[in-house]
C-alpha cells in the first residue's frame, strides 16, 4: 500500500511538471527579438542578463489564459499518462505522429511568419526557445494521441448505434436517406446560387473559354505552358480537354438561346448538381454504416450551411467535379476492400468509367487511380483478376486519349513546365540567397530554362506560378538536362536553401493557422469579366445582389477565425485528420484498411507538388469528403471489434 501511495504521489509531480512544460511553452513567443527591442538592454549589459531579458521579452503574461491551460493540460495528462499498455512497438506509432505535428506547429510558425527557418535556427537562443516549445507540443500531441487511440475510439467501439425514435430524424436518414438530404442541401445553397448566378468564371475558366473558342492566351498566363501543335487549334491539356469542351458546349448553347449568362448556369447547374449529388451519396451510404446518428446529422449540417462549400460549388473548375467523383469512388473501393463476394459486371464497368473519368478532369487523376485500385487487388482475393482486368483498362483508355487522340485532334498537351513547381522554386530561391556564387556558365544555363534576370524578382516563396510564367516553352531536353546538372550541383552546395524554398512551398497543407488561399476573394464580389472578349459573351453577375455577395464574402473570412467551424474548413487540420486516421491503422495493424487512404493521401503529395501553398481547391476532395472519410473510419473501428469477438471465440473453440 506505501509503495503504491509512493507511486502516486510521484506521478502527480510529473503530471505538474509536464503541465507546466506545456503551459510554458504555449506562452513562450518564438519571434526573433533584438537587442535594440528591448530599452532595458544597454552596451554594458552583460551577456547572461541580455539572455534572460530576451527571454522575459518572448514570454506571454496573459495569467488567466496560463492558468486554464495548466489545468486542462494536467486533467488531460491525469487521464492519459499511465496508458502505456500496448507492446513497445506500437507506442512507435504515438511517438511518430506526436513528432510529426510538433515538427508542423513549430516550422510552420516560423514560414507562416518570415518565410523561412531563422525563427529556430538563427542563433543558438532561437533554437533553445524552438526547443522548449517543441517538447510543449509533443507533450500535449502525446497525450491528445493518447486520450483518442487508448480511450475514445474504445468507447466508440463499445458504443452501440441504436435506431432512433425521432420521426424528423427517420423521416430524413432512414426512410428517404437519399433524397431529403438532397432537398436539404439544395434549399441551403440557394441563396449563393441566386447570388452568384450564372457562375463564378475565374482566371483558369476564362482561359479555358478564351481557347474553346479560338482566341489566343497572354504569353505568360499559367495556361500557356507549350507551344502549340497547330496554331489553329488553341484548347491545350493544360486544363483537362473534357471540362473545357463541357464548359465550351454549355455556353454555346447560351450563346445559340440568346443568352451568355444561361449557359454559364447550364454547366454550373450541372456542377453543383453532381455535388449536391455526392453528398446526398454520403449521407446515403452512412445508413450502411455502423456510426453514430448524430455524426449524419452533423454530416448533412456541414454540407448544407458551411459557406466554403456552394461558394467553391458555384466556381467554374473542375475540382468541383473530380471531388464529387472521388467520394464516389472512395464509396466503390471500400465496398470492395469489405466484399468477399463476387463483384458484378455492372458494378466492374462502373469502376472503369468512373476512374477513367477521374483521369479525364483532372490531368493527375490518374495517379490517384494507380495509388489506389491496384492495392484493391491486393486484399480482394475474390476480386483480384476483375479488378487488375479494370486497372489495364483504364490505364490503356488513358493513354490512348491523350496519346494518341489528342494529338491526332493536334491538342497540344500539358507540358513538363506544369511537374516543375519544385525544382524551379529552388533555382529561384538558390539565385535570391546565392546569386553571387552563380557563375557566368550556370547564368547561362538557367537562362536557357528560365529568365535569369528577373528570376529573383519574380520569386514568390508561396506561391510558384511567377516563376514558371518565364519557362522557355522552346527549350530543348539537351537544354532541360544542362539545367538539372547545375539544378544538382546547387543542391550539393546549399542543400538548405532548396529544403526550405520547398517547406515555404508547402507548409499550409501542414500547420493548421495558415490563411488558405481562396484566390478568388475579388471574384466573389465582382464579376471577372476576361471571357466578355469573346464574341457574342455578356457575363456579369446580378447587380442588385452585389451586397449580398459581399455579406458573403465577409461571412466566409470570419469562418476561418471561429473556433471549431473553421477547423472543418482547415486544409491543414484536414490533412491532420487523415494522418491520425493513417496511424491508428498501422498502430492497430488493420492495413488492409489503409487502400480507402490511399486517393486523399496521393492528392496530399499532389498539393505538395502543386504550385500554390495552401491551395484551397486543390484540397477539396479531402476536405469535402471528411464526413465521409470519418464515417468509414468509425465502421472499420467497429468491426474490429467484431473481429477480435471472433478471433476469441474462435481460441475458444479450439480449446
Amino acid at each position: 500500500m506505501q509503495r503504491k501511495l509512493k507511486v502516486n504521489k510521484y506521478r502527480k509531480i510529473i503530471i505538474i511538471i509536464l503541465a507546466l512544460l506545456v503551459t510554458l511553452s504555449f506562452s513562450l513567443k518564438l519571434d526573433i527579438i533584438e537587442n535594440e527591442d528591448i530599452k532595458e538592454i544597454k552596451d554594458n549589459t552583460s551577456y547572461f542578463t541580455k539572455l534572460l531579458l530576451k527571454f522575459d521579452y518572448s514570454l506571454d503574461k496573459d495569467i488567466f489564459k496560463s492558468l486554464l491551460l495548466f489545468f486542462l493540460t494536467a486533467l488531460l495528462l491525469n487521464k492519459t499518462i499511465i496508458i502505456e499498455n500496448s507492446k513497445q512497438g506500437k507506442k512507435v506509432w504515438k511517438v511518430l505522429l506526436s513528432l510529426l505535428f510538433s515538427f508542423f506547429m513549430v516550422f510552420g510558425y516560423s514560414y507562416y511568419k518570415i518565410n523561412s527557418w531563422d525563427m529556430i535556427f538563427k542563433n543558438t537562443f532561437q533554437l533553445f526557445k524552438a526547443s522548449i516549445i517543441f517538447i510543449g507540443y509533443y507533450i500535449l500531441f502525446r497525450a491528445i494521441i493518447n486520450y483518442i487511440f487508448d480511450i475514445l475510439i474504445p468507447k466508440i467501439q463499445n458504443t452501440e448505434v441504436k435506431e432512433s425514435t425521432n420521426k424528423i430524424y427517420n423521416f430524413i436518414f432512414v426512410k428517404h436517406s437519399f433524397i431529403m438530404p438532397l432537398i436539404i442541401i439544395l434549399i441551403c445553397w440557394l441563396p449563393y446560387i441566386i447570388a452568384y448566378y450564372p457562375g463564378n468564371v475565374w482566371e483558369d475558366p476564362a482561359y479555358q473559354l478564351a481557347q474553346f473558342y479560338g482566341l489566343d492566351i497572354e504569353e505568360n498566363s499559367t495556361a500557356n505552358s507549350n507551344i502549340l501543335i497547330d496554331e489553329n487549334v488553341k484548347i491545350t491539356n493544360h486544363h483537362p480537354v473534357l471540362h473545357t469542351i463541357l464548359m465550351g458546349l454549355a455556353t454555346k448553347l447560351g450563346l445559340a438561346i440568346g443568352n451568355t449568362n444561361i449557359g454559364i448556369f447550364i454547366y454550373t447547374t450541372f456542377q453543383i448538381s453532381l455535388l449536391i449529388i455526392s453528398f446526398s451519396c454520403i449521407i446515403n451510404y452512412t445508413k450502411k454504416l455502423k456510426i453514430p446518428n448524430w455524426l449524419k446529422v452533423m454530416a448533412l449540417l456541414i454540407f448544407a450551411f458551411l459557406p466554403i462549400i456552394p461558394i467553391m460549388g458555384m466556381q467554374l473548375m473542375k475540382d468541383a467535379i473530380f471531388t464529387a467523383l472521388i467520394i464516389i469512388y472512395i464509396m466503390m473501393i471500400y465496398n470492395f476492400i469489405k466484399s468477399n463476394t463476387k463483384i458484378k459486371i455492372s458494378t466492374i464497368i462502373g469502376i472503369i468509367i468512373l476512374s477513367i473519368l477521374i483521369c479525364l478532369f483532372r490531368n493527375n487523376g490518374i495517379y490517384v487511380i494507380i495509388m489506389s485500385l491496384p492495392f484493391v487487388a491486393i486484399v480482394n482475393k475474390e476480386n483480384r483478376k476483375s479488378i487488375i482486368f479494370s486497372t489495364i483498362i483504364i490505364i490503356m483508355v488513358y493513354k490512348i486519349i491523350t496519346s494518341i487522340l489528342f494529338p491526332a485532334l493536334k491538342i497540344t498537351d500539358t507540358g513538363i513546365r506544369e511537374a516543375l513547381s519544385i525544382p524551379f522554386q529552388q533555382t529561384a530561391r538558390y539565385v535570391k540567397e546565392h546569386g553571387n556564387e552563380v557563375t557566368e556558365e550556370e547564368k547561362k544555363v538557367i537562362d536557357n530554362v528560365l529568365d535569369y534576370d528577373t528570376l529573383t524578382e519574380r520569386y514568390n516563396p508561396i506561391l510558384s506560378d511567377p516563376v514558371k510564367r518565364d519557362y522557355n516553352k522552346a527549350a530543348t531536353n539537351q537544354e532541360l538536362m544542362e539545367y538539372f546538372k547545375i539544378w544538382f550541383n546547387q543542391l550539393v552546395k546549399h542543400p538548405g536553401t532548396y529544403i526550405q524554398a520547398t517547406m515555404n512551398n508547402v507548409y499550409g497543407y501542414f500547420y493548421p493557422q495558415t490563411n488558405f488561399r481562396q484566390f478568388l476573394t475579388n471574384y466573389m464580389i465582382d464579376s471577372y469579366n476576361y471571357i466578355n472578349r469573346i464574341e457574342g459573351f455578356n457575363y456579369d453577375y446580378i447587380q442588385d445582389f452585389r451586397e449580398i455577395r459581399e455579406a458573403i464574402n465577409a461571412l466566409a473570412l470570419i469562418m476561418q477565425r471561429i473556433p471549431v467551424l473553421s477547423w472543418l474548413m482547415n486544409i491543414a487540420f484536414n490533412v491532420w485528420i487523415i494522418l491520425g486516421i493513417l496511424t491508428y491503422l498501422l498502430y492497430s495493424k488493420k492495413c488492409k484498411y489503409i487502400i480507402y487512404l490511399m486517393p486523399f493521401l496521393t492528392i496530399i503529395l499532389i498539393c505538395i507538388a502543386s504550385p500554390v501553398n495552401a491551395g484551397y481547391r486543390y484540397s477539396m476532395p479531402f476536405i469535402f469528403g471528411m464526413p465521409l472519410i470519418v464515417a468509414i473510419f468509425i465502421d472499420i473501428v467497429k468491426n474490429e471489434k467484431n473481429e477480435m469477438l471472433l478471433e476469441k471465440g474462435n481460441d475458444s473453440n479450439e480449446k
